[in-house]
């Protein structure tokens, strides 16, 4: 019996030792890219502030979007911005002004839409300029080749505001902007799927397509956040209500379970990540630490199974969930080597996740204005 519990001690001993009990630790975070200006700011070559998920296409590039400043001038509107996995980027397209001072026919800020349209171009929306200086919906070739497909705004009374693509099955892109929901096609045209009644409706945002062919998104009403369902057809329905002064705050992914995940605001019960069926019978399944963030702002199903996501809670964090809610790894940004104020991600080919910071990073000799950042999660896909 002594010896049986000596040989145990000795083997205990060695698994702690050699890690065998150690926890995993945190994927590490590394900058691909930091965007940069010059010590007066008269020179931000790259653009700065990248406020968008990147999007990966075929090529394996990285590209990303900028809210301002570009190639010629500090003054210019902003950049779309490619750069390989390891670094070593260049900008493809810089809204450029008429004039130094002057405005922005082919739009400026290209951060309300970036997606790719399954002819493999970019499509964008930009936040102003444009014939109404209200924005326009933009397509851009990875060769550079830019064209204006449409001026927001050019309806009378504004019905038809910039707002956020997704890509449908039919080729489309739909989108909700406060009080509407539209459609428009990739050669620029318009179209209204639904307007939202204020009293009763409130307002929309991003949408997603579920595998039922419907778009569910959140909202806002009177208080509360919504979740909503609206047909290709402008059927719109509240499915959900969440308690008074609660709202989404991430984007919602609809995972192979069938069920649509999203994020709140808000810390304690009744907050964090939910799951809902497509009928609206919503779970809260994971309450967010102080570790992991509160108010992700982002979430994804990586090629693992699990629910990976953003918080912008102080620095910023990443996090990852299963869909049953347990908490898995997270870790935090740092202002001075990774960025910092994650804003969207994505998972790469090689089974990382790349996205963009919008402060901070490391520029030697220049002030830093955000990044392009690894999070090395290795998922083997």
């Amino acid at each position: 019996m002594k010896l049986a519990l000596v040989l145990l001690t000795f083997l205990l001993s060695l698994l702690l030792a050699t890690g065998s009990f150690a926890q995993p630790s945190s994927p590490a975070i590394s900058q691909v890219v930091a965007f940069f200006c010059n010590q007066n700011f008269t020179s931000c070559p790259n653009g700065f502030d990248p406020t968008l998920a990147p999007i990966q296409l075929s090529d394996g590039k990285l590209y990303v979007v900028t809210w301002w400043a570009g190639q010629g001038s500090a003054n210019a509107g902003g950049t779309v911005f490619r750069t390989a996995t390891l670094g070593q980027g260049i900008v493809i397209h810089t809204f450029q002004p008429i004039t130094p001072a002057g405005g922005f026919p082919n739009g400026n800020h290209p951060v309300i839409g970036f997606a790719q349209g399954m002819d493999g171009a970019l499509y964008g929306v930009t936040e102003q300029g444009g014939s109404h200086n209200s924005g326009v919906m933009y397509k851009l070739a990875t060769n550079g080749s830019f064209q204006v497909l449409y001026n927001f705004c050019s309806l009378s009374g504004c019905p038809d505001g910039p707002g956020p693509l997704t890509l449908a099955k039919d080729g489309n892109f739909y989108g909700g902007e406060f009080h509407t929901i539209f459609r428009i096609t990739p050669q620029g045209t318009w179209n209204l799927l639904h307007a939202l009644d204020p009293g009763t409706e409130g307002v929309a945002g991003a949408l997603i397509q579920a595998n039922d062919g419907n778009f569910y998104g959140a909202g806002w009403l009177n208080d509360h956040g919504t979740l909503f369902r609206v047909t290709a057809s402008g059927d719109f329905k509240i499915i959900y209500t969440f308690q008074l002064g609660e709202g989404v705050s991430s984007n919602l992914v609809q995972a192979s379970d069938g069920y649509v995940y999203g994020g709140t605001g808000l810390s304690g019960p009744g907050t964090g990540i939910f799951r809902a069926d497509l009928n609206g019978n919503v779970q809260f399944i994971h309450q967010m630490t102080d570790g992991e963030g509160y108010s992700p702002i982002q979430l994804l199903q990586a090629s693992d199974g699990n629910l990976w996501g953003l918080s912008d809670f102080r620095d910023g964090s990443f996090f990852s969930v299963s869909l049953g809610g347990n908490s898995l790894t997270s870790g935090p940004f740092n202002c001075n080597t990774t960025g910092c104020q994650p804003q969207g991600m994505v998972e790469g080919k090689d089974g990382n996740f790349y996205g963009t910071a919008i402060s901070g990073g490391n520029m030697p000799g220049q002030n830093p204005e955000g990044t392009v950042f690894k999070i090395a999660a290795g998922l083997g896909r």
